[in-house]
C-alpha cells in the first residue's frame, strides 16, 4: 500500500487543462455506434464482488459514483470491501481516506482480506507485496479543498496509472453542507477528469437521517445541493439494520434471515441491462469485517497468494 504524500508539490496538476471543445458530423462516430449495436456482447468488465450484483451493474471507465449513507451506517468498510474486489480484478486503486488515517484503513483491509479479526503474522508481507502497484493512498488527514483533490487525483493517474480513485468523504472537502455552488463545481470536476482519462471516480457522502432508523434511504435523501445526484453516473446507498442490532444487543427475540445492511442502487445512467436499479441484502461479519451474501456463510480470505502479474509502474 503506497502513500502519496500530502508535502508533494502538486503545482502542475492544480490548473485545470483548458476544455477541448469540437464540432464533428454526426457520421464520424458510425464504426462506432455500428459496432455498439452488432458486436459480440461482453461479460461485464470491472464488477462488484458479490454474485447478486454481478449482471446488474459495472464500473465502467469515464464514470463517478457515489456512495452515500448516514453516519455509521457502514458505508466506508462496505466500500473498503468493494475496493479489495476491485484489486482482485487487477484495477489499481488510489484512496483519499480524509477521516481514517492510513494505518487504521490498512488495519480494516487486512482483516477484510484474511476473513479474519487478527491475521496471521505471514498475511502482512503477502498483502504488502500483492497491493503494491494495486493500491495508493493519500496520506493526510482532516479537511482538504476541492483544488487539492482533484489535483491529487490528476497526479495520482499520471505517475502511477489508476483506474480507480476514492474520494471519503465530500463534507471533508467542502465543510458547508449550504455551499451548493461550491459543491456542484466539485462534483462537475470530478465528472470531468473521469471523463477525460477514462478513470472511475468514486466520492463517499452523507444522507440525511430519516423520520426513523428503518427507513431506508433514497436519493433525495443526499445532503447538498441536488445537482450531486443530477451530476454523477451512479448513485449506491448504504442501509445498516440498527433495529436488528438493538435486539440483538438486548437479548430480544429478531428474525436471524433479516439482513444486517442493504446496499441500495438508486441510479445507473448508463446500463443497458435489463435491470438498472436494485437492492442487496447482505449479513455483516463483525471480527472480519466483511459483508457476505448468505446468513449461513463464512467469511472468506482473498486469495492473494497466486496474483496475476500486472504492469509494473515506476515510483
Amino acid at each position: 500500500m503506497e502513500l502519496i504524500k500530502d508535502t508533494l508539490n502538486l503545482s502542475e496538476w492544480m490548473n485545470e487543462p483548458e476544455p477541448d471543445h469540437r464540432v464533428l458530423p454526426m457520421s464520424h462516430w458510425t464504426e462506432e455506434v455500428k459496432e455498439h449495436f452488432y458486436a459480440p456482447r461482453q461479460a461485464p468488465q470491472v464488477t462488484l464482488g458479490w454474485r447478486k450484483a454481478q449482471d446488474i451493474f459495472e464500473f465502467r471507465p469515464g464514470e463517478v459514483s457515489l456512495w452515500g449513507g448516514v453516519n455509521g451506517s457502514g458505508k466506508s468498510p462496505l466500500h473498503s470491501q468493494v475496493t479489495l474486489d476491485l484489486m482482485m480484478q487487477n484495477q489499481k486503486v488510489c484512496i483519499a481516506s480524509l477521516e481514517m488515517k492510513p494505518r487504521k484503513l490498512m488495519g480494516r483491509m487486512l482483516k477484510q482480506a484474511s476473513g479474519q479479526k487478527r491475521p496471521p503474522l505471514d498475511f502482512f508481507n503477502r498483502f504488502g507485496k500483492w497491493s503494491d502497484g494495486r493500491l495508493w493512498v493519500y496520506d493526510h488527514f482532516g479537511s482538504s479543498n476541492p483544488s487539492t483533490m482533484l489535483a491529487v487525483i490528476r497526479y495520482a493517474i499520471d505517475k502511477f496509472g489508476i483506474n480507480h480513485f476514492v474520494c471519503d468523504n465530500l463534507t471533508t472537502v467542502i465543510e458547508k453542507e449550504d455551499d451548493y455552488n461550491e459543491q456542484k463545481r466539485f462534483i462537475s470536476g470530478l465528472c470531468t477528469i473521469a471523463r477525460d482519462t477514462d478513470i472511475h471516480i468514486h466520492l463517499v457522502a452523507h444522507t440525511r437521517k430519516g423520520r426513523s432508523e428503518a427507513d431506508l434511504p433514497n436519493k433525495y435523501d443526499v445532503r447538498g445541493t441536488g445537482a450531486i445526484v443530477d451530476l454523477v453516473d451512479n448513485l449506491f446507498l448504504v442501509w445498516r439494520n440498527k433495529k436488528k442490532e438493538d435486539a440483538v444487543q438486548a437479548g430480544e427475540d429478531f428474525d436471524p434471515n433479516e439482513h444486517d445492511a442493504i446496499l441500495i442502487l438508486d441510479k445507473q445512467r448508463h446500463s443497458e441491462g435489463e435491470r438498472s436499479e436494485g437492492k442487496f441484502g447482505f449479513y455483516f461479519d463483525t471480527a472480519s469485517n466483511q459483508y457476505l451474501e448468505d446468513r449461513l456463510a463464512l467469511p472468506r480470505p482473498y486469495d492473494i497468494g497466486n496474483e496475476v502479474d500486472i504492469e509494473e509502474v515506476e515510483f
